[in-house]
């Protein structure tokens, strides 16, 4: 890949990862004013239970999307390698398929280790600011703690998780 090309698609990765970092965050965000608003549960706990709903939000964007991995038992491109090796050998498509959910399944446990990661991170901070702001400030505090956590999980996701 040229040095335009890489500059391009790491751009587009950035992008990506912005777009489906914020559709998680606002999962998150919405999860937890619900959950205080409509339970007894405090903010430090309720933001235990949106992690985990915005996890799933941000695993499946980030696979499909940011870190992009592609599922090659699906490829069509008729330029492609693997579309051409199809046609001669079509027994392949049971050997990728297992590949890729192996794949998708290693994803997924180093997703989730970065995300808890950076969920206690968050945590850590997020109980920090509440005790040290008040609860009344729990919104702010958390879209705060959520900005400098972000950099690090990018990082992690990158590097590590969805590496290919």
């Amino acid at each position: 890949m040229n040095k335009a090309a890489e500059t391009k698609s790491n751009s587009m990765q950035a992008l990506w990862f912005l777009a489906v970092g914020a559709s998680a965050a606002l999962v998150h965000f919405l999860v937890l004013v619900s959950i205080v608003n409509i339970t007894t549960i405090t903010p430090a706990w309720a933001n235990v239970g949106a992690f985990l709903i915005a996890f799933v939000v941000s695993f499946f964007g980030h696979f499909y999307f940011t870190f992009r991995q592609a599922n090659t038992s699906h490829e069509t491109s008729q330029n492609s390698p693997t579309f051409k090796s199809n046609i001669i050998k079509n027994d392949n498509t049971k050997s990728d398929s297992k590949n890729y959910k192996s794949k998708q399944l290693s994803a997924l446990i180093k997703w989730f280790s970065s995300s808890t990661a950076g969920f206690i991170a968050n945590q850590s901070l997020f109980v920090f600011g509440l005790h040290w702001f008040g609860e009344q400030y729990y919104m702010m505090i958390w879209l705060l703690v959520t900005g400098v956590i972000t950099v690090m999980t990018f990082a992690l996701g990158k590097f590590w998780a969805f590496k290919s």
